[in-house]
């Protein structure tokens, strides 16, 4: 599980989170021909067996639905959806069935200030705080030199720190300001760090430059051009909509279904929502080097930036391609001999995978609305395997087995309970009060029915008691439980024996 107090990878990837994981892909280690010995079958061979592959891998996977489109030589030639909106529910998931895709939103962020850097008015290389005066950083120099191009391949140095939005309560400004107040580096452009808030404020840049809202920007240059007729940056435009994917929590074995969250605050980190349908339509702008339909959206040479590698991410290649870099809101890799482009994203209940191989103008964009799989990296490799003519590997049964396996070993390696807890120190009357962070705000703990609770503006969670002073935070909502888990909660004593201080996860709150 990882801590709502430091959600290091949240929104990002197959392996997990997301809003956020990793934000590179993990992908199954298999044996691959050279790319020379590769013969590219035709677009109907390529899609023979895949409709079952798919069904089978989400029975698999418990994933309530999926929604999958391919896009090949700038046509889409495959677009569909399998199961269910809602587990328990009849309504079918089809190719304009509404999902959230989290951190795949960073690469629309991205394209939004390469149209700003096409119209002279930002440079990928240009000052952040000299577009938008409010960016400031604990560090005078990163506030004075960290650039866009920082800001989009995760290299400010700066720790990401989830509770700054994840249930904060904060708009995209007051995230921004109390930015400041975050102390953990492990130094400017010194190493990959996957952040969120960064991108919360590349996408304030747009707006600060642009004088509309981030949305705003997207709607009218990305999203109405495209035709993304479906698509949405704030859950709010999905009251009343037919077609909408419902998110779901695999708990205690079994997919639940759990409301959407409100995540406008995080902005251009991944608030997004979109059909695979209206993906197709963006993966033919990117793999059309910005041009969509005779028109150009986007420089060639911007577009080519985005896609070409910034930084090696933490732990360097691994053993399946050649290379693994970011780029601009991008994962790059090398699979299969091929260059390919790519981006995952998560949040509660929900998970996406966008990839293409911009040498082969073929794309693909997975959509679930389940969480804590690695369905879409599944269905991804099937589909880049079929096109490329590699060999034929069930990377489900491959990676479901691997899952399975972790979690048998994590559970054998978790010890049993202790047979007796210690007491609280105190009576848990004197744990009550209001406890606070200049960067992360108040909590507030009250006593209910002889339980202690936790409360944060936007999120709640009950204390439930491991031994001496210290707690594990329970999240009420299982929409919280789906992406934060249990998190850790400990009592600070000063020499006089009073509290002084309560620790969340990783995160600090003085007593007041």
């Amino acid at each position: 599980m990882i801590s709502i107090a430091r959600m290091k990878h949240v929104i990002l990837s197959a392996t997990a989170l997301a809003l956020i994981t990793p934000a590179i892909p993990t992908l199954a280690q298999t044996a691959t021909p050279a790319a020379a010995t590769l013969t590219a079958p035709s677009t109907s061979a390529a899609l023979e067996g895949l409709d079952a592959y798919i069904e089978t891998a989400r029975q698999s996977w418990l994933v309530p639905g999926m929604s999958i489109a391919i896009i090949k030589d700038d046509k889409i030639v495959y677009s569909r959806g399998f199961g269910v909106r809602e587990e328990g529910k009849p309504g079918k998931v089809d190719a304009d069935t509404v999902f959230a895709i989290g951190s795949a939103t960073k690469a629309f962020t991205s394209a939004a200030l390469g149209m700003l850097v096409d119209e002279k008015k930002i440079a990928w290389d240009g000052a952040v705080h000299d577009y938008m005066p409010s960016f400031e950083m604990d560090d005078p120099y990163v506030t004075r030199h960290a650039t866009v191009r920082d800001l989009l391949s995760h290299r400010t140095g700066v720790v990401t720190n989830g509770n700054l939005w994840y249930g904060s309560g904060f708009d995209r400004k007051e995230i921004i300001r109390r930015m400041r107040f975050q102390t953990e580096s492990i130094g400017f452009r010194n190493q990959f760090q996957y952040q969120n808030e960064m991108f919360i404020v590349a996408g304030e840049v747009v707006s600060s430059v642009a004088g509309i809202s981030y949305d705003k920007f997207v709607a009218t240059r990305i999203f109405e051009p495209l035709g993304m007729r479906r698509s949405y940056t704030s859950i709010t435009e999905l009251k009343g909509l037919a077609n909408v994917a419902t998110p779901h929590a695999l708990i205690d074995g079994k997919m639940v279904p759990i409301d959407y969250r409100m995540i406008d605050n995080v902005g251009g980190a991944g608030v997004i929502n979109s059909t695979a349908r209206d993906m197709a339509q963006w993966l033919r702008l990117q793999l059309g080097g910005g041009t969509f339909e005779g028109r150009q959206l986007i420089a060639p040479a911007t577009l080519a930036e985005m896609h070409t590698g910034q930084i090696v991410p933490r732990g360097g290649p691994g053993t399946t391609f050649k290379f693994s870099e970011y780029g601009l809101a991008w994962g790059v890799q090398e699979y299969r001999g091929q260059k390919i482009v790519t981006h995952s994203g998560a949040i509660d209940g929900m998970q996406s995978m966008v990839a293409m191989i911009p040498d082969k103008k073929l794309g693909v964009v997975v959509l679930t609305n389940g969480l804590r799989t690695m369905l879409p990296t599944a269905v991804e490799l099937r589909v880049l395997d079929a096109f490329l003519g590699g060999p034929v590997i069930d990377h489900s049964a491959v990676l479901k087995k691997a899952s399975d396996d972790a979690a048998r070993i994590a559970r054998e390696n978790t010890p049993p309970p202790p047979a007796s807890v210690s007491p609280p120190t105190l009576p848990l009357d004197r744990y009550v009060g209001t406890y606070s962070s200049a960067m992360l705000g108040d909590i507030a703990i009250t006593l209910v029915d002889g339980k202690l609770m936790l409360a944060r503006p936007a999120t709640s969670a009950v204390l439930d008691h491991e031994g001496k002073d210290k707690f594990k935070a329970r999240w009420k909502s299982l929409g919280q439980m789906s992406i934060v888990g249990l998190t850790p909660v400990g009592f600070t004593f000063g020499p006089a024996g009073q509290i002084t201080m309560l620790e969340l996860g990783g995160d600090k709150f003085t007593r007041k």
